[in-house]
């Protein structure tokens, strides 16, 4: 129910909402370019050099489609070509994300009920953590939870919100494979709801030429995006296992408190980041309860919120599981997130004593906070911008070697130049790679022998990779690097290897 309690409002706006708003948006740019570049966000940078043309093609190698680099690309026309403006695109989604989610948490349940959500989603590490990452899961999130909304209030007779609900759908699709699948989900919810409506003679509260309409245009939309997953259909997803049960365990903790290298609670005996999941699923579980007592709209609202939340995750892990093709089940799912915010907060404002309320706050609050200040104080992504920055002017003497080849993504960010490397994968130590990178393309490794011409003046090599790493494979290198001196980056400076 609507609470008649008034609040204290600017143009339409209560006080303690926007409070919540730019609580979240002083946290997602808090310290936005502090951290490393890490690899992800490197290839994403270097997606980012070519052009829209290229961009395009590099999606029949990358498995993501292009939206997000189209859009990183045009943000640093006008951004600083930093930290920060690699960044920026993805805390401006999270943001917007917050936003539309208060919005209709207030429009829908009321005051209290949006604070509760608002500050959860505010809060979120999960949420944080990605908002602070140059990669497209944070707009992904943002269009799954746009398009959550848009349908929501286009069943409710609101048929402007179609053109809402379709442009995120399309969003969705063209910006992640998982985005993709919620399109699917979105549709399939759409149909059985105005099948439901259709055995009870109660017609949808939307005209017939309006719905054949907006379907055409999402077809049309995602139709590009069908037929480029159909051509790379076999490309494998990079650094990436089969999941075990254990992930989908893991994506709850992502959730509730967060991924737990970067956000971990104290190591008390209780572990206190499992007792605050224990407490989001519980007044999740009430938010279930409050959603049944409403009229049959919300009961869809139930159905459609929980389906949001189990389906995706569950059919990408059946299918990884059956197929044995390896995907990612975490961080795709940050939108999901969302959907549980949602249901928490309307369990938390339903919990007629003041006391238990508080008790559940602070049980969350606690293990969230205590994970942020270790976050935005001690928690590094990479070593990448330390180390690139601390190397002395390389000269033909000196070099550097990857180990693994991959790094390069971080190693072209920070010296960025179009110069060339060389790379050895521990796996086959004995191989070395010639790193290059053409224009108009991304970098990639290319065998090379002992017999290259650069190699020959080179009597220092910097070793950039996991030290331990360095040291146990290094008796394998090819011989002409084990004459060599070698530099490794360890303990916040660079020294010799066998110092």
């Amino acid at each position: 129910m609507m609470e008649n309690k008034p609040v204290k409002r600017i143009p339409g706006v209560s006080w303690s909402l926007l409070a919540v708003v730019f609580l979240g948006t002083a946290l997602r740019f808090l310290n936005l370019g502090r951290q490393s570049v890490w690899i992800d966000e490197g290839f994403s940078w270097l997606a980012a050099q070519m052009s829209f043309g290229d961009v395009t093609r590099l999606s029949l190698v990358d498995v993501h489609p292009p939206l997000y680099y189209y859009l990183l690309k045009t943000s640093l026309w006008i951004l600083p070509n930093t930290e920060f403006g690699l960044r920026f695109v993805s805390a401006l989604s999270s943001i917007a994300t917050l936003v539309v989610m208060i919005t209709f948490v207030y429009r829908h349940w009321g005051h209290r009920t949006a604070c509760y959500v608002g500050l959860l989603a505010a809060l979120s590490p999960f949420d944080i953590y990605y908002a602070q990452e140059g990669r497209m899961y944070a707009l992904l999130a943002f269009l799954f939870v746009l398009a959550f909304t848009e349908l929501v209030e286009a069943l409710e007779g609101k048929p402007v919100h179609l053109i809402g609900w379709v442009a995120a759908n399309i969003g969705l699709a063209w910006t992640h494979a998982y985005g993709l699948l919620t399109v699917v989900l979105q549709i399939g919810f759409f149909v059985c709801y105005a099948f439901a409506r259709y055995l009870r003679d109660r017609p949808l509260p939307l005209k017939p030429k309006v719905v054949i309409t907006a379907f055409a245009v999402l077809f049309l939309g995602i139709a590009p995006i069908l037929l480029l997953f159909w051509m790379i259909r076999a490309n494998p997803s990079g650094s990436v296992l089969l999941p075990e049960t254990n992930r989908l365990l893991y994506l709850v903790r992502c959730w509730t408190t967060g991924p737990m290298n970067a956000f971990p609670a104290y190591k008390i005996p209780w572990r206190l980041h499992d007792l605050t999941a224990l407490v989001m699923i519980g007044c999740a579980l009430l938010g279930v309860r409050q959603l049944w007592k409403r009229d049959d709209l919300y009961h869809w609202i139930l159905y459609f919120a929980v389906a949001l939340i189990v389906l995706p995750a569950a059919l990408i892990y059946a299918y990884s599981a059956l197929t044995k093709h390896a995907l990612w089940v975490d961080r795709g799912f940050l939108g999901s997130a969302y959907i549980l915010y949602l249901l928490v907060g309307i369990g938390l404002s339903a919990v007629g004593s003041r006391a238990l309320r508080g008790i559940a706050a602070v049980t969350i609050g606690v293990s969230i906070i205590t994970g942020e200040i270790y976050y935005y104080t001690r928690f590094e992504k990479s070593l990448a911008a330390s180390a690139f920055r601390s190397l002395p002017p390389i000269t033909p003497q000196q070099t550097l070697l990857l180990t693994p080849p991959w790094l390069d993504c971080e190693a072209y960010y920070y010296l960025r130049a179009h110069a060339s490397f060389w790379g050895i994968d521990a796996k086959a130590p004995q191989q070395l790679l010639r790193l290059i990178w053409p224009p108009g393309e991304m970098p990639r490794g290319k065998a090379a022998g002992c017999d290259s011409a650069e190699l020959q003046p080179v009597s220092e090599v910097y070793a950039f990779g996991d030290p331990s790493s360095i040291r146990k494979v290094r008796s394998q290198w090819p011989s002409c690097l084990l004459t060599k001196k070698v530099w490794v980056y360890e303990q916040s400076r660079w020294h010799p290897l066998d110092e």
